[in-house]
This record gives C-alpha cells, sequence and structure tokens, in this order.
C-alpha cells in the first residue's frame, strides 16, 4: 500500500512539472504569436504549438484533479450513511472510476497502434501527430495509478464528513 502511495505521489510530482512547463510553453508560443503577427511576420506554427500544449495540460490536469479528489461530488445520499457504508460506497465509486479509465486506456492503446496514426503530421509543425495523441494513454496511466491509490486509501479511512483523510 505504501509503494502505490509513494508511486502516486511521484508521478503526481511529475505531472506538476510537465503541467507548469506546458503552461509556459503555450504562453509563450501564443506571445510571440501575437508579438510577431503585429511585426507583420507571423509565426504559422504558434497556434497549433499552444493548441497542442493544451490538450497535454488538460490530460494531466485530470489526472492531477484525480490525485487530489477534486472532482466534484454529490454527497447528499452518503452523508446520511454509517462510516462503514461511506467506506464501501467509496471504494466502489472508485472500482467503477477504474474500470472506466482501465477501459478508455485500452482503447487508446488500441487506437495508439493502428497505422494510419504513426504516419499523420502536424499541419503546420510538421512533427508526428504521435506525440500529441499520446497525451491520452500517459495521462491515462497516471490516472489508474491515482485511482488505484485511492481505492486502497478508501479502505483505510474516511473521516466524518465523508472525505479521504
Amino acid at each position: 500500500m505504501k509503494g502505490i502511495n509513494k508511486l502516486s505521489d511521484i508521478v503526481f510530482s511529475i505531472e506538476k512539472v510537465l503541467a507548469i512547463l506546458l503552461a509556459t510553453v503555450l504562453l509563450v508560443s501564443l506571445a510571440a504569436g501575437v508579438l510577431f503577427r503585429t511585426l507583420k511576420s507571423p509565426l504559422f506554427w504558434s497556434d497549433e504549438l499552444a493548441i497542442f500544449c493544451l490538450i497535454w495540460i488538460t490530460f494531466i490536469g485530470g489526472s492531477m484533479g484525480l490525485k487530489q479528489n477534486a472532482s466534484p461530488s454529490i454527497t447528499i445520499v452518503t452523508d446520511l450513511l454509517p462510516q462503514k457504508a461511506k467506506k464501501i460506497v467509496l471504494a466502489l465509486s472508485n472500482f467503477i472510476l477504474l474500470v472506466f479509465i482501465g477501459y478508455v486506456l485500452y482503447l487508446a492503446f488500441q487506437w495508439i497502434n493502428m497505422p494510419n496514426i504513426m504516419i499523420q503530421t502536424s499541419t503546420a509543425m510538421n512533427m508526428p501527430k504521435l506525440y500529441f495523441y499520446l497525451s491520452i494513454p500517459v495521462s491515462f496511466v497516471f490516472m489508474v495509478i491515482h485511482v488505484l491509490n485511492n481505492v486502497l486509501l478508501s479502505f483505510k479511512a474516511v473521516d466524518e464528513a465523508g472525505d479521504l483523510s
């Protein structure tokens, strides 16, 4: 249990660094695009780079939200349950989420391995789109780690508010 918790913490640290780097690249790319456009020498690739950074940030941010249990939830029913039942409902909901993420991850790997995906290139930067498509399986692997950690933590402790402690 401590191993998956430590792994989840390490992955979260990696995600924070990636999110900061990608947000910085996105900001610089858009600012440079605007600056060069006003100088009558537009950067044809800046918007495309910003879009791809935003895609990566979105998926990485979703994974980070799962690590921090920042997803919105409706607790009107679980607030009425005794502590033991809250643990069961929390573990069950995390398990269902784990199954869903695992299924999407399976589909993402099937999609990434299709022959036509390997030959696609971006329009402006002429980079393989595979680098951008990898945001889905990479972030979903991170999500599996975080949700698996949440499932194990849900058996450990639930405080009076029904949140993980």
